[in-house]
């Protein structure tokens, strides 16, 4: 009698069975993510940067989460490449992978034909995915041919690219509670935050990490202390003023140093990462421009919040 061949891939991300615990609320400050799955779902893994389940009724339906640094669009979805993501895709999913694996799982030689590949920009939480679905059919000699499907949604969130695969068979669908899922899922334990003496402020975009170096919209910083901002677009300029005209600070686009002026003397400041400009918003080193107007910073990595205070 035929078998079916009966094991999932999972590209690049290893499930190890572990005891199962039922899933119900996920709050993950290391990865950045918080949401909640049904309790049909068990947790499977769980690491810093990756949270994986299986469904109850069939351990061949998968979701799974998974955060990468550093990539190169990871500030924002209006960065990407949809060809370049939709290749990345092609590749991990291609018909040679899913067979190598399928065939290192059952111990048996797996073949792989694609059925159909579709690809679309969707909107959840008011968070932009790009979609990738592809059905494929497995066959070995002596086992039943087998549907099964994969779905990745990415996306990018505080400086991370968010890989979210959906795997199953045609024996169970829960693609419902994936869609809850997205629904629902925030980043903000992700996001890095600011106050400032102890008062939180929302600057209109959000902050990054870049070469281990925050940086900051500075409207909202600079003018929160006291300062104006100013832009000169023909410079790539821009100045900080205080209230008084005493002190004016200025960063340049693409410059790592910055020139502090005051009533009696001129400073250059050196900056480990240069000022830049993304999404319209200009982003300044934050612990240079705090200190440059005379403020203390600290950083709180647990709570991944950077804390200025005023001298």
């Amino acid at each position: 009698m035929k078998k079916v061949v009966a094991m999932f891939v999972v590209v690049s991300m290893f499930f190890c069975l572990s005891v199962p615990c039922f899933a119900h609320d996920v709050d993950s400050k290391e990865l950045g993510v918080s949401f909640t799955l049904p309790n049909d779902w068990i947790l499977e893994e769980k690491t810093d940067d990756s949270v994986g389940f299986y469904h109850r009724t069939n351990q061949r339906e998968l979701i799974m989460i998974e955060a990468v640094d550093a990539a190169e669009w990871a500030w924002s979805m209006d960065f990407a490449d949809e060809n370049a993501i939709k290749q990345l895709c092609d590749e991990w999913y291609s018909n040679t992978n899913l067979a190598q694996n399928l065939s290192e799982q059952n111990g048996v030689y797996v073949t792989v034909k694609t059925d159909s590949v579709l690809t679309s920009f969707e909107t959840y939480n008011n968070i932009k995915y790009f979609r990738y679905e592809k059905a494929y059919t497995a066959s070995a000699y002596g086992y039943y041919d087998t549907a099964f499907y994969e779905t990745m949604f990415v996306t990018a969130k505080n400086g991370k690219a968010y890989f979210i695969s959906y795997q199953r068979d045609t024996d169970t669908n829960h693609f419902a509670d994936v869609v809850s899922m997205l629904d629902g899922i925030s980043f903000e334990n992700g996001e890095i935050k600011i106050e400032i003496d102890n008062v939180r402020i929302h600057p209109d975009s959000a902050p990054m990490i870049i070469a281990e170096r925050t940086l900051v919209p500075i409207r909202a910083v600079a003018e929160k202390m006291g300062y104006t901002v100013g832009w000169d677009g023909e410079q790539q300029l821009v100045t900080l003023t205080s209230e008084d005209d005493d002190t004016v600070i200025q960063f340049t686009i693409g410059l790592e140093e910055a020139v502090k002026k005051g009533e009696k003397s001129t400073e250059t400041i050196e900056l480990e990462v240069a000022p830049m400009i993304v999404e319209g918003r200009t982003y300044i080193p934050l612990r240079a421009a705090a200190e440059a107007m005379e403020a203390d910073v600290n950083w709180d990595g647990a709570g991944r919040i950077v804390e200025i205070t005023q001298k």
